[in-house]
Formats: C-alpha cells, structure tokens, sequence
C-alpha cells in the first residue's frame, strides 16, 4: 500500500503567530487555540476506527479513544527537535488500555493463525486529507475565539 501524503503550508508562520500569543496572553495560550481544532479534525478518525474494528465481545471496540493534549515523553524522545516548541500538542486516536493491548497489537500487525487487519493505519489513511482540510477549516474561527477570550480575560482582571 502507498503511503498517504498530506501537504500542509504556513505552519512556521502558524508556530511564530502562536508564540506571540503566548508571549502576549502567557501561560499555553498558543497550544489552548488549537485544541479545538485538533479535536474536531481527530473526530472522523475516531468514527471511522469505531466503525471498522472488529467486533468479537466488544473489548476492542469499547476502548477507542480520542486524546488532545501536551506532548508525551516517547514521543519527545523519538524525535525531540520537533517537540520542543510549547505550541505543539498531540492529537491521538487508538485503542487505550493494558487489557486491550495484545488484542490490537494482533489484529493490527497479525499473528501466525490470523492475517493482518490494519485497522488503524487503514483508517488513517482513508481519513488523513479529510483530517487536515477540518483542521485548516476550523483553526483560524479557533485562534480568533481563544484570543478574544484571553483578551476579555486579560482586560477584566
């Protein structure tokens, strides 16, 4: 299968826009704007996963998650140049659980009695352009209405 290829432009533009932000409002200002659209973009994935898992008592099903939020230590470690700055988060989709773990590892990677599914990274790919033109569609409304509460926020106290 090919991989899935998704060009996205401006995200240095997007990152120093975003720091600037926080330098003016503190704290992760920059990270709280985009939140809202890392979360409406990881929707379809999530609903997609959900769909397309297979179902035997409905263990696997039950834990697909979706979770936004700070970087994690694997993740800073794996590739820490591009994770130091403070407006990155994550955005994740996938089965969450110690009970479900070997459960998704076989039916994501196979076993010797049972063939691959690759549900996830199927998933992924069938959704990856729809993910980043939601993003692109709901950053900007997100950035503006994250601003406009720091302000009022920033102004009242």
């Amino acid at each position: 299968m090919k991989p899935t290829q998704i060009e996205i432009r401006g995200l240095k533009e997007l990152e120093r826009n975003l720091i600037k932000l926080q330098k003016e409002y503190g704290g992760k200002a920059g990270a709280r704007a985009i939140r809202p659209a890392v979360t409406a973009a990881l929707k379809p994935l999530e609903q997609r996963i959900l769909e397309t898992t297979p179902v035997d008592e409905g263990t696997l099903r039950d834990s697909v998650k979706r979770r936004v939020g700070a970087v994690t230590r694997d993740m800073r470690a794996f590739s820490p140049s591009k994770y130091k700055s403070t407006t990155v988060i994550a955005g994740r989709v996938g089965y969450w659980g110690k009970r479900v773990y070997k459960r998704a590892v076989s039916m994501e990677y196979g076993t010797v009695n049972v063939a691959a599914r690759h549900t996830l990274r199927d998933a992924f790919d069938a959704e990856a352009n729809g993910m980043a033109r939601v993003f692109g569609e709901k950053l900007g409304p997100a950035i503006e209405k994250t601003a406009k509460a720091l302000h009022r926020k920033q102004t009242r106290g």
